[in-house]
This record gives structure tokens, sequence and C-alpha cells, in this order.
């Protein structure tokens, strides 16, 4: 949620006419992510969020809001695009895609607890069960075909211990992937971090940014949040109080069938393999700009969880 494209007063305030929002007031960037360009719009009437979509073309911006709208429909505290007075939910912003969404009471976390897992724990099984509902079914644009290729076009770049363990993570998952075809699926978020929410006090307020939405395993985005919410960071290990408290709100709210209970250590090391791919991905990337290096996130943090997982990981 970084910067990328900057908007003037001028630009905001005819912007801002196109919809029933009330008048300008102020308006802020946001900084923190790598994706997208986020800004806060406080009007007379509330405080929104413009997001102008820096990777997505405008014809594959669609899926996205349609994802979000049938979740909100679902009662679910997501960030829906807000209609304008012509009717249409998505914009061109310098050329860009963009929409305008509610900006939700609350603030990110600065760490986790085991409340907050159990919180999470709880709206990620509602979440899946209202996902699988969803009729679109488009595949993740960093899924299988992606990591086979971008592990292949990074290894001579990595030092030799990164790429072996890279090959051998993707390896071992293509291997799986022959059995894995039972594993129950719907439309997941797929990168529920814990900065992807928003907590009033002690409570979760909101779930934003769902542009990793995708039709895939259940149980792989299950994975996707406990190495976030529940890893030491310093070790990469398993925080097992949050563990608990998370697995056991998911599964009050959705049962886990056998086949994704063997699937369990495969899915928490593919996950963590997923996001060191695009950390050493956007790292690389931006090698040789300092500028836009110090806004990607450290792959190293995800090579710990990766190799942490490898070397045991928690029963369901």
């Amino acid at each position: 949620m970084a910067v990328y494209t900057s908007l003037t007063q001028d630009d905001m305030l005819a912007l801002l006419a196109e919809y029933d929002l009330g008048d300008l007031v102020s308006f802020k960037g946001i900084s923190g992510g790598v994706e997208n360009t986020n800004y806060f719009v406080n009007s007379t009437q509330g405080k929104y969020v413009l997001t102008i979509f820096e990777e997505f073309e405008a014809e594959e911006v669609p899926y996205f809001l349609d994802v979000v709208a049938h979740f909100k429909k679902a009662g679910f505290n997501v960030p829906a695009a807000i209609f304008d007075q012509q009717g249409e939910r998505l914009k061109s912003v310098k050329n860009k895609p963009a929409i305008m969404v509610d900006c939700f009471n609350g603030d990110e976390l600065v760490s986790t607890s085991a409340n907050a897992c159990q919180q999470m724990g709880k709206q990620l099984g509602l979440l899946h069960k209202v996902g699988q509902s969803f009729p679109d079914q488009r595949p993740s644009h960093r899924g299988v075909a992606w990591w086979q290729a971008t592990s292949q076009s990074l290894n001579a770049q990595l030092p030799e211990d990164e790429a072996e363990l890279l090959a051998e993570q993707v390896a071992s998952f293509d291997t799986f992937l022959e059995q894995a075809n039972t594993l129950p699926m719907g439309t997941i978020h797929g990168d529920l971090f814990y900065n992807n929410t928003l907590f009033d006090g002690d409570s979760l307020s909101a779930i934003i940014d769902f542009y990793n939405a995708c039709h895939s395993w259940l149980i792989y985005d299950l994975a996707i949040v406990v190495n976030d919410w529940c890893t030491d960071r310093a070790s990469g290990n398993i925080d097992m109080d949050k563990y608990e408290a998370l697995i056991t709100a998911y599964r009050a709210e959705r049962n886990l069938s056998e086949e994704e209970i063997q699937a369990w250590p495969h899915m928490l090391r593919v996950a963590a393999m997923r996001f060191w791919l695009s950390r050493l991905e956007a790292w690389y990337g931006a090698i040789n700009d300092p500028e836009r290096l110090a806004q990607q996130h450290d792959p190293k943090e995800f090579k710990r969880i990766l190799q942490a997982r490898c070397e045991s990981t928690p029963a369901l």
C-alpha cells in the first residue's frame, strides 16, 4: 500500500465530485505495502479509502470486486467498492483502475495474541464456508504455474543453499499435487496476514485487501494464516498457544476432511514457500533500485518459516 501514483488536490476534488460522498476535507497517502496505491479520503460525509491498482488491468479488477461484494452480502465487514453517481464502481485514475471503499474503524495489529488468533480462526472458518458458494473460479495469479516458472527464473541469482531449498520444495509439492484433487476448494482470501485485518481495541473489525483472492484449497488459506498469525518471527517456529486458539476456533465453524488433515504438513510448507518466493521475486526485481528495494519485505523471514516447517509441523 505504498504511494506509487501521486494525486493533487485538484485530482481528488474531481474524483470525489463523481460520488455522493460529500465535499473533500483532506486526503493522505497510505504507506506500508508494496502492490497498490492507497489514500485516506476525508469528506464532510465520512472517511473513505481510495485504492489505485498498480498491477492489474481494468478488466481483471471486477472479479475481486465481486468477491468482496459476495462476502459483504453474507455479513462480513469487508471493503466493498462504492458506486458513483452513474452506478459505476470501477474508476480510472491517472489511466489506472481505481475504487473508493468505506474506511472501517480500527487499526492494524502490531503483533498477534491468542485472543486475536481465536477471532481470526472463527472468521476464517465462516469465510471459507461462504467462499464455497461464490460462482466464479479464478485461479491464483501466483499459483502452481507461477511458482514453477518463478523458482526457475530466480535460480541463478540465489545462493546455492537457497536455490537447493527452493527447488526441493517445488519438486516436493509437484509430487503432492498428483494426489491433491480431493481437497475441498472454494474462494479464498489468499493473503490474510494480520496486517490485512483491522482491530478496534481487542475486537476484529474488518478483513481487507482481497486482491490475492482466488479459487483454491481451503486448507492452503488456513496454512497461510497460521504461518503469519501463529509464528514467532525470530525463529520461524509456531507459537502453540496461538496455534491452538486459531485452529480450535476454525474447526468449530468448519469440519476438516481426513484428506485435509493428511495434507496439512504439505500445505504449511507450500504456503511458506509461496510467500518466500514472492518476496524473493520482489527483492531481486528491485535490487538495482534502492528506493524501491527499501519498500520490499525481507525474504529471509519466510525462509526461516519454511525451514522451521521442514523440520516439524503441528498436527491438526
